[in-house]
């Protein structure tokens, strides 16, 4: 080997060994700018893969990780790429956020990006989330969804309320007090519920004679029972100044109404009575007549001439009719008047009781207390559903498992059995091949969709919803 063909060798070893150290600098040393110039260049080509032209109102935010970029360049694979956007429609859903960690990742071969592993989430605002006008969301305590929205009066048509009230007299009123409701399975303390129940309903009774008062009221399951007792008095001044054409006075003694007049021939006479009951009429019935100076019996000449000059009619008064039940029980008399004792227990049908205008009940009786039995709302009613947002296979479900209604929950099942239900299922867009809805958790603001997979070929615009 001569000298001129060792220096070829020479000079193209070292020309090798100088290409050798500049790519081990390259790939180890930092060059200034070079990083930064890649990380724009990867960064456009990932935020073309994620949306279509014209669809997102900003780009997305691409963050590349993993180390250096010159080897993944090279190798043709990324170690860690990281997406953020901000503002999308998802699944129908406006003004949606999606963040993902994309591990690694391969350059786009035909409109087809490969991830090794992918985990993203989906922030839907509450204000976002699709529901009836009025509806607001919330989470709860305990981490469950609430839902603020009202029931209409026409999807309420078939719920049933039983409303138990306890009866009570006051005065000449009978009062109904709301004690409790029966609704959706579940009693509750009528305070609870006074926003539903109301207040107290009253009901003007007859009006009874002084001395007459209404002792009870009861509702039974043929009526409601009213009792009522007392002795009415008829003063004797308030009788009348004439008996069959003779001027008359009264005065009373021993059980006994004597009814003074004067008759021809006889200037004084008495005739002595005794009040008797029959049926709705007061007698007085003659048991002697006093005069010239002594009793005679009825039968006697001289009675039945004083006798004679009246009208037996004129001694019998018909009596105020009184309510079914109640009747003339006796009657004395004294010279404080005429006094009738009256008693008994009317039962009033429950037709004949108040109804609420535009929404009627159906009353009954039990355990002591009335009942009204009302179907349907007269008015829209505020509720809060309380769920635990699932996810099956590519459906959001927010169904409820308790409805709080008039500050109690219910079963939901209860409640839905009785009420037309609003749309709690919402269709998801359906994912990439390998990705899959892993679940959903309730944040302060919204709901967080979480999405993963494993060895997933992303089509160009999948993850905003659709394809280029």
């Amino acid at each position: 080997m001569n000298d001129h063909t060792r220096r070829r060798l020479f000079w193209s070893g070292g020309v090798l060994a100088f290409l050798a150290v500049g790519a081990a600098v390259l790939l180890t040393l930092p060059v200034p700018g070079l990083q930064g110039y890649l990380a724009g260049q990867v960064g456009g080509t990932v935020a073309d893969q994620v949306a279509c032209p014209g669809v997102l109102p900003g780009p997305p935010s691409v963050t590349v990780g993993g180390g250096r970029l010159v080897p993944q360049v090279l190798r043709g694979r990324f170690s860690e790429i990281k997406v953020a956007v901000p503002d999308a429609t998802l699944s129908g859903v406006p003004h949606a956020s999606f963040a993902a960690t994309m591990r690694d990742v391969g350059k786009p071969s035909g409109g087809v990006t490969h991830v090794g592993s992918f985990d993203g989430t989906i922030k839907v605002g509450f204000r976002n989330l699709p529901a009836p006008s009025g509806t607001t969301f919330a989470r709860a305590g305990d981490g469950s969804l609430t839902a603020r929205t009202v029931i209409p009066v026409a999807a309420s048509k078939d719920v049933k309320a039983e409303l138990f009230l306890s009866m009570r007299i006051r005065g000449e009123t009978a009062e109904s007090v709301p004690s409790r409701l029966r609704i959706f399975g579940r009693t509750l303390p009528a305070g609870q519920v006074s926003d539903l129940t109301g207040g107290v309903r009253r009901q003007q009774l007859p009006h009874l004679p002084a001395g007459v008062t209404y002792r009870s009221i009861e509702p039974r399951s043929d009526g409601v029972h009213v009792s009522l007792a007392g002795v009415s008095t008829t003063p004797l001044s308030t009788l009348p100044a004439s008996v069959g054409g003779h001027d008359v006075t009264y005065s009373a003694a021993n059980g006994r109404l004597n009814i003074n007049t004067s008759i021809v021939r006889i200037p004084v006479a008495t005739i002595r009575t005794r009040p008797v009951l029959s049926g709705g009429a007061l007698t007085l019935q003659p048991t002697a007549v006093h005069a010239l100076g002594s009793d005679h019996a009825t039968g006697d000449p001289l009675a039945k001439l004083v006798l004679g000059q009246i009208d037996r009619k004129d001694l019998t008064r018909t009596l105020p009719v009184l309510p079914r039940g109640v009747t003339y029980r006796s009657v004395a008399v004294d010279p404080a008047g005429f006094h009738v004792t009256i008693g008994g227990t009317t039962v009033k049908p429950f037709s004949s009781l108040p109804q609420d205008a535009g929404h009627p009940a159906v009353f009954g009786a039990r355990n002591g207390l009335l009942t009204a039995t009302a179907t349907g709302s007269g008015a829209a009613t505020p509720i809060v559903l309380h769920s635990q947002p699932v996810i099956h296979g590519r459906t959001l479900d927010l169904a409820p498992s308790e409805i709080e209604m008039f500050g109690t929950r219910f079963p939901a099942a209860d409640v839905l059995s009785r009420v037309k239900g609003q749309q709690t299922a919402y269709p998801l867009q359906a994912p990439a091949n390998g990705l899959a809805y892993a679940g959903v958790s309730v944040q302060a603001d919204g709901l967080l969709i979480h999405v993963t997979g494993r060895q997933v070929d992303l089509p160009r615009g999948s993850l905003t919803g659709g394809g280029c």
